[in-house]
């Protein structure tokens, strides 16, 4: 019998498990993350910045919490930290080449809470750059790549994290959502990603980007490691008001009995794309296995909303708009980047105001059109992961744009509600390509979300599906574009 790897073989809940019964050791395991990540390196992409001193001297610091009895239910799990977040004397480059040697001098709030709370971060994940684009292939570091196809995209803005998990480096990591930043990786890489209910979680040190769109939120490999890590993320203060049942304890909602629930399937996209038929198959499998679990489940359509992607497109170049970059640096900027803060600029108040009324108006009517049902099902991303390199246009941004928006799809609705939305794998191609599967239920109740998706991940279990990656031999893959 092989030996057991702890990375590979037990989710995040059971590794911690195992280091409170003293059968593995923190450091130990934050060693083999810290070697695996060193080892994949370019090929997968998870890394644009290693912190072994730190991870080992915090991993010590746990194994030290772990002796006393104070382990709590993550304490010394392996984890990572998305490069938007700043971290104290490790470099942040938000992956960008404007700020490439940027070290911080304190920690973001997320950061403070996932140490205070004993887990291990091993670095910093890469991201597009200042997180505006849904794919991950920066100026400063390799481009973030499917464990499951090293041909494909780990999709963005979470796209490092959402790699680094897939390959069994950290078995759980932070990210964010601002328009499925978090979901739309999770599709792409064969794993779990939560955007959390709006207000739930505190914005960190840039504090809310004022139009409640953006969260923190957990990336992972099971239902069950998503919802301790949200437990841990939900204990920094919030940033408004959430659901008077659940601000903890969502761990303990994946357990709680699932009531016959009402669901809609809607497999279009709100953008109006096409929508490529083996993701029209895997939600429409989705559907039929809920039905199978005894909830009353109908067919819908997701209306296309042409108005509310412009409007919601112009809130999204206001925020890169409004990103602090140094003058000189501009020009380093890549042409997408410039692009939507080009289009930020040029936009005037009122036309702003115009389009988040008319978001916040689309919203309204997508939670008005849904009103009579517990969980809507739909596409997490429009078609299977684009391939490395496919979405990117610097010699036409205004295209690459559209590409981007038609690709995401039906996933700025969550940012546009607030409403809690999980992307779920719960498709693969027969070659093994992972096609996510998104679910969305109404505001404030991430705690039904997790107990629905926990059901699911029962009936329907993933954690045999290891990437390829695994079985690769760790240098670049040739002919990988």
């Amino acid at each position: 019998m092989e030996p057991m790897d702890p990375l590979s073989d037990v989710t995040a809940i059971e590794l911690a498990a195992a280091f409170r019964r003293r059968e593995l050791g923190v450091v130990e395991v934050a060693t083999l993350a810290l070697n695996r990540a060193d080892a994949l390196g370019d090929t997968v992409g998870a890394f644009t910045t290693l912190a072994p001193e730190r991870a080992i001297a915090h991993a010590e610091a746990a194994q030290r919490r772990i002796d006393c009895g104070d382990g709590g239910v993550l304490t010394g799990v392996p984890t990572a930290i998305k490069d938007l977040e700043p971290t104290k004397g490790v470099r942040t480059t938000l992956g960008s080449a404007a700020f490439a040697d940027w070290i911080p001098e304190v920690d973001d709030v997320v950061v403070e809470t996932i140490d205070g709370a004993g887990l291990v971060w091993i670095g910093k994940t890469t991201v597009p750059e200042l997180g505006a684009a849904c794919y991950t292939e920066p100026d400063v570091a390799a481009p973030s790549r499917s464990p499951h196809d090293l041909t494909r995209s780990a999709a963005g803005s979470s796209g490092g994290a959402a790699a680094a998990v897939s390959a069994r480096i950290v078995p759980l990591a932070q990210g964010s959502d601002t328009a499925g930043s978090l979901r739309s990786p999770a599709s792409a890489c064969g794993i779990v990603g939560l955007k959390p209910s709006r207000g739930l979680l505190t914005g960190g040190l840039a504090g809310h980007d004022g139009m409640g769109l953006s969260t923190k939120g957990p990336l992972a490999l099971s239902v069950r490691d998503a919802a301790a890590l949200l437990d841990v993320l939900a204990m920094a203060p919030p940033v408004g008001s959430v659901h008077p049942s659940r601000r903890s304890g969502f761990l303990a909602a994946c357990d709680d009995p699932v009531p016959r629930l009402r669901i809609a399937v809607a497999k279009e996209s709100v953008s109006g794309g096409a929508v490529d038929p083996l993701v029209s198959a895997a939600v429409e499998d989705a559907g039929a296995l809920l039905t199978l679990l005894g909830h009353g489940v109908v067919g819908t359509i997701q209306p296309s909303d042409p108005g509310l992607v412009a409007a919601f497109t112009d809130l999204f170049s206001a925020l890169a708009a409004a990103k602090p970059v140094p003058p000189q640096a501009e020009t380093l900027l890549r042409p997408i980047v410039q692009h939507l803060r080009a289009r930020g600029r040029a936009t005037d108040s009122g036309r702003l105001a115009a389009s988040a009324l008319t978001v916040q108006a689309a919203a309204g009517r997508w939670a008005e059109l849904f009103r009579d049902v517990d969980i809507v099902v739909q596409p997490t991303i429009t078609r299977l992961p684009a391939r490395i390199g496919e979405l990117r246009d610097d010699t036409d941004p205004a295209a690459e744009l559209a590409a981007m928006t038609a690709f995401t799809g039906n996933t700025i609705l969550a940012n546009a509600t607030g409403f809690p939305a999980i992307s779920l794998p719960l498709g693969w191609t027969d070659s093994g390509i992972p096609i996510g599967v998104m679910l969305t239920a109404r505001w404030g109740r991430d705690d039904l979300l997790l107990a629905l998706s926990a059901q699911l991940e029962s009936a329907a279990p993933w954690r045999h599906r290891l990437p390829r990656i695994l079985a690769l031999p760790t240098h670049h893959p040739e002919g990988a574009a």
